[in-house]
């Protein structure tokens, strides 16, 4: 004889219980748009555009790029996502509020001594009151700009270092520096000319 013969009957009703608590059981169906995905923001982004994007300056100091310039969206727009690319690869990107605004970008680690392309591109934004951010594909502006920076000699780079006497030392000391000129193989072949 079962001493709990309600057992079976009180595990289900808490499995039940646990299951619905925990989020288990049916989900509910949404229910079917009207219009197909993308065609909301297709509309929504239809007569947004960047008016106006302006590369102020750019140049390269030291080996950090820095550039600035301006941005204006269309009446509807109330934001835009500005995209930083050095040689046609993206390195940041940043959102700006606003319907109008500045931008400056910086950037280290930029060789000498060849020409590097600086772009920007602009792409119109609507931020919604919930804060829900859209990005409109079209509409866009780029700015570019060729920069470059001078190598900079080895008596620049290594000031604190007496010239050398002779022509042929005197030659090479005036090359322009090693990417690194603080360590590595190329400083080691500086001191052997001074010695």
């Amino acid at each position: 004889m079962n001493r709990f013969p309600t057992r079976p009957l009180l595990i289900s009703l808490l499995s039940g219980l646990l299951l619905g608590g925990c989020g288990g059981g049916l989900e509910p169906v949404p229910i079917e748009s009207t219009e197909p995905l993308g065609v909301q923001e297709s509309e929504l982004c239809s007569s947004l555009s960047v008016t106006s994007l302006t590369l102020a300056g750019a140049s390269i100091f030291e080996g950090e790029l820095a550039g600035s310039g301006s941005w204006t969206v269309s009446t509807s727009s109330n934001a835009v996502l500005l995209e930083y690319y050095v040689d046609n690869v993206k390195v940041a990107y940043e959102e700006r509020p606003g319907a109008s605004g500045t931008w400056y970008f910086s950037n280290g680690g930029v060789s000498c001594g060849v020409n590097h392309t600086f772009m920007v591109k602009a792409w119109p934004m609507v931020i919604d009151s919930s804060g829900v951010r859209t990005t409109c594909l079209n509409g866009s502006k780029s700015v570019s700009k060729i920069v470059s920076e001078t190598c900079a000699s080895c008596m620049t780079c290594h000031g604190g270092f007496a010239p050398p006497q002779d022509n042929k030392a005197r030659s090479a000391y005036a090359e322009p520096c090693p990417r690194s000129t603080i360590g590595g193989e190329e400083l080691k072949l500086f001191e052997r000319i001074q010695h």
